[in-house]
């Protein structure tokens, strides 16, 4: 009887140990804020004082100010190296941090556009965040897509563990912006405002686009063996499809409303949103004034199939639907694409959203439903945000 209580108190002894080694918390978030923002600098302070971070786990760039004006979201590939990559590079090794951080915080002020794609692409700059989330990769894998450009395969695609620096290379890399410097620190706020009682996810496909085959969903890029990548392209039905199995996966709680429509309507619904995932502008049935009445509970994520819904964080009119304006109407986290990216490139519904619903944070969960770095993703929202922190 006591070998067997003394095997079970070790039993709970690893247990607790892995618990203690697998959740994230303040020091493992570099926040990185731009000296020639005021702006930058407010949020960054604001996000430290209420995640109580460490002044060691902040590192100052000096960079156009993206808040200023449209111009400042881009800034010139050799002008990233020098006044953004470099210098986080250098404070991670600096302050022996390299192996210590898991995510990188952009702060609203710092550009989130590259001017160009250094790999020849012709689709359009590349993101600055996702440009940062490949520091200090080693061996990295890039997928040839001729002449559009050459973005970097996404490791952690899929992964059921926490991150780590030394398991998979590089940062995961969010942002705290939005129209205004309100709109920025309200993401701080609703990820640490208390998590919803009743849990609402909206899927909203577009049945003229196809609805596709959910059994095979969702498609991969990396090969089974993580050595190559797999020529499988991601179709409009595809997307749906990856909604619907989705809808198909997820277990019958009392707590977790999910609706699916599998119409051409576009639509929104009364209640406040966990989640939310659309083709946004691109569906058939767009209203924009259905869009605006999209209403968003703490600690809720959202992403739409819109090709440059990151294209600015400063209001403007005309284009493309916005996650922006889904900031402003009050959700806690978004992925946009800052020019084309192509529809390979979303995070897939029924891998972000399984698993942020099952208690991953909310960079865990957008970079693990997400197949390519160093291209055109930009994730909005503090890391840290989970339905499962008290």
């Amino acid at each position: 009887m006591k070998s067997i209580i003394i095997a079970l108190c070790a039993f709970l002894l690893v247990l607790s140990g892995l618990a203690g080694c697998n959740a994230a918390g303040p020091d493992d978030v570099l926040v990185v804020c731009n000296s020639n923002s005021p702006v930058s600098m407010r949020i960054a302070a604001y996000y430290m004082s209420k995640r109580g971070i460490s002044d060691s786990r902040l590192v100052t760039v000096k960079t156009v100010d993206s808040s200023a004006s449209a111009a400042n979201e881009s800034i010139s590939p050799d002008d990233y190296i020098e006044q953004i990559h470099k210098p986080i590079a250098d404070y991670l090794a600096k302050h022996s941090l390299v192996n210590k951080i898991k995510y990188i915080v952009l702060t609203k002020g710092i550009p989130f556009r590259l001017s160009g794609d250094p790999t020849g692409g012709t689709s359009g700059g590349l993101s600055v965040d996702s440009v940062l989330t490949t520091l200090g990769m080693s061996n990295p894998i890039s997928v040839n897509l001729g002449d559009k450009g050459h973005p970097v395969v996404n490791r952690y695609w899929r992964s059921k563990e926490p991150f780590s620096h030394q398991k998979y290379g590089g940062y995961l890399v969010t942002r705290l912006d939005g129209y205004t410097e309100g709109d920025a620190k309200a993401l701080v706020d609703r990820a640490i405002a208390p998590a919803p009682e009743q849990r609402v996810i909206l899927l909203d496909a577009d049945a003229k686009k196809g609805l596709g085959d959910a059994a095979v969903q969702p498609k991969s890029i990396l090969n089974d063996s993580g050595t190559g990548v797999n020529d499988v392209p991601v179709s409009f039905p595809d997307f749906n499809a990856d909604m619907i199995h989705l809808s198909n996966m997820l277990p019958d709680k009392s707590n977790t409303q999910v609706v699916l429509d599998k119409t051409d309507s576009f639509i929104c619904i009364s209640k406040p949103l966990t989640v939310y995932v659309s083709w946004g502008s691109n569906d058939g049935k767009f209203n924009t004034d259905v869009y605006h009445n999209i209403k968003f509970g703490p600690r809720s994520l959202a992403e739409t199939a819109v090709s440059s819904s990151g294209r600015t964080l400063l209001k403007t009119t005309g284009g493309q639907s916005l996650i922006a304006d889904l900031i402003a109407q009050g959700t806690a986290g978004a992925k946009g694409y800052v020019t084309e990216p192509y529809l390979v490139s979303m995070a897939s519904p029924s891998v972000f959203i399984d698993l942020y619903l099952s208690g991953r944070n909310l960079a865990e969960s957008f970079y693990a439903g997400s197949r390519f770095l160093a291209w055109k993703d930009i994730v909005l929202g503090d890391p840290l945000c989970s339905l499962a922190e008290k």
